[in-house]
């Protein structure tokens, strides 16, 4: 784990490179139009959300070494900013998505653990 986390820090140029790329996709899924009926969204809606946004904490956290209290506020913070865009964008009637307090949960509880979990990995090197 320790040569994990090594190469990690040592190639932080790559991991900031996958989140602006991860940046992209999420917001490319997110604001695809689309029209969902909403008897047909289910739990793995939720799931998603969680899984992209904890990526995105992940690679945050190692990108920028958040590590304290301070750093992790203030990058969940960031990334639930980004959410709450999207989930704004989404409300309006030109995307044809909807916008739900829930995914924005999900996106936060997400970019939370992500960030954690980068933090946790800091502490083996």
């Amino acid at each position: 784990m320790k040569i994990i986390v090594q190469y990690l820090i040592a190639h932080k140029h790559i991991i900031r490179a996958l989140f602006f790329l991860t940046v992209l996709v999420v917001l490319s899924l997110s604001l695809m139009p689309g029209y969902i009926d909403i008897r047909n969204v289910t739990l793995s809606d939720k799931v998603e959300h969680f899984a992209a946004y904890l990526a995105l904490g992940g690679l945050i956290g190692l990108g920028w070494t958040v590590n304290g209290l301070r750093p992790f506020l203030l990058a969940l913070f960031g990334l639930t900013l980004l959410g709450g865009a999207i989930e704004i964008v989404q409300g309006t009637p030109f995307i044809g998505r909807t916008a739900s307090w829930l995914d924005l949960l999900a996106d936060t509880i997400g970019a939370g653990a992500g960030l954690l979990g980068s933090m946790f990995l800091y502490r083996y090197r």
